[in-house]
């Protein structure tokens, strides 16, 4: 059986990495195009990374807290792996984009 729980922390984790290139290259176009939308695609990669690391810091209290709760995530998890690899996908493909 798949521990969806665990592959969801692992999407997450590969988002932050995806989403610390985006934002990297986002803020040298910044230093060069002073513009709105360049401002913007900074802020939404840095509020796409803050969601992953709420992913990983929600997993990491669940599962470390009580069993009950653990239980429960377990129950979603599949979504939340679902949502996450999705993501990752749509994450790559941004990258792939931004960096040619």
């Amino acid at each position: 059986m798949v521990d969806f729980m665990l592959a969801a922390v692992v999407s997450a984790f590969l988002n932050i990495g995806l989403l610390g290139v985006a934002i990297g290259t986002y803020v040298q176009n910044l230093r060069v195009i002073r513009s709105y939308y360049t401002s913007g695609l900074v802020l939404v990669a840095f509020l796409l990374m803050i969601q992953n690391i709420v992913i990983v810091l929600f997993w990491f209290t669940l599962y470390m807290d009580d069993k009950a709760l653990m239980m429960s995530a377990d129950m979603v998890a599949h979504y939340l792996f679902s949502i996450n690899v999705i993501q990752t996908i749509g994450l790559s493909v941004l990258v792939w984009i931004t960096r040619r």
